[in-house]
């Protein structure tokens, strides 16, 4: 795993930084749930003392990121399938929020370019490139999130969405999910653009319930996982 370097600089700063670029490698896969994080490595890699660096782990163990047991070290937090559906529970539910909120509150052209961007992750699913849904994917998201104004709400659906990111990309990875996804999309805008607010809510958690129906069908035929790796 890369992580991006920091230059010495203002010390307040730096737990902060070696936070920022952890979080990225977890969001993005760099990082997977029980993998073994370097403290003494982190530190040398980052040019900084272990303080900032501790500093930064215990921020991300109390947001259920890392794991750190004394003597036994640290690793990325592996969610138990019992916490996984219960964060898909409260996701669904602020989600639901996040579209309720769009539906009432959005102007016509917000509305235009949701369509826009639904349109966009029909196609990148359609060609099956992954990368291009991703893409327009977290548009797609950004967009709902500025156009419900919400800002409490959405820190907390981000939260929740990077402690679900590994399992996100699992699910993704499932045949014909990219497709079903994107249908998805399209009930939440259509409601979304018809200022029907219960709708969009419903149409909202239906897709975030089909992420745990995906998820069951992991449980139920799991991939071989490989096993944690050690961060450094």
């Amino acid at each position: 795993m890369q992580l991006e370097e920091t230059s010495a600089g203002d010390a307040t700063s730096q737990p902060e930084r070696i936070r920022s670029a952890l979080l990225q490698a977890i969001e993005a896969g760099e990082l997977l749930p029980g993998d073994a994080v370097d403290e003494k490595a982190l530190a040398d890699r980052f040019g900084v003392s272990r303080t900032p660096v501790r500093e930064a782990l215990l921020t991300l163990a109390a947001q259920h990121l890392v794991r750190i047991v004394p003597r036994s070290g640290i690793h990325v937090h592996a969610p138990a399938a019992s916490e996984l559906v219960s964060m898909l529970e409260a996701l669904s539910e602020l989600e639901a929020v996040v579209a309720r909120l769009c539906a009432l509150r959005m102007d016509p052209e917000q509305r235009d370019r949701m369509q826009r961007l639904t349109e966009a992750t029909r196609h990148a699913a359609a060609a099956g490139d992954r990368h291009g849904y991703e893409t327009e994917n977290q548009h797609f998201h950004e967009a709902l999130y500025e156009g419900c104004g919400n800002p409490v709400v959405v820190e907390q659906v981000r939260q929740l969405r990077l402690r679900l990111a590994a399992f996100r990309r699992r699910v993704r990875d499932q045949p014909g999910r990219l497709q079903s996804a994107a249908m998805e999309h399209d009930a939440v805008v259509a409601a979304i653009v018809d200022s029907d607010a219960e709708r969009a809510a419903q149409a909202m958690r239906e897709h975030i319930i089909a992420k745990g129906r995906a998820f069951a069908d992991m449980l139920l035929a799991p991939a071989s996982a490989p096993a944690g790796r050690t961060v450094r």
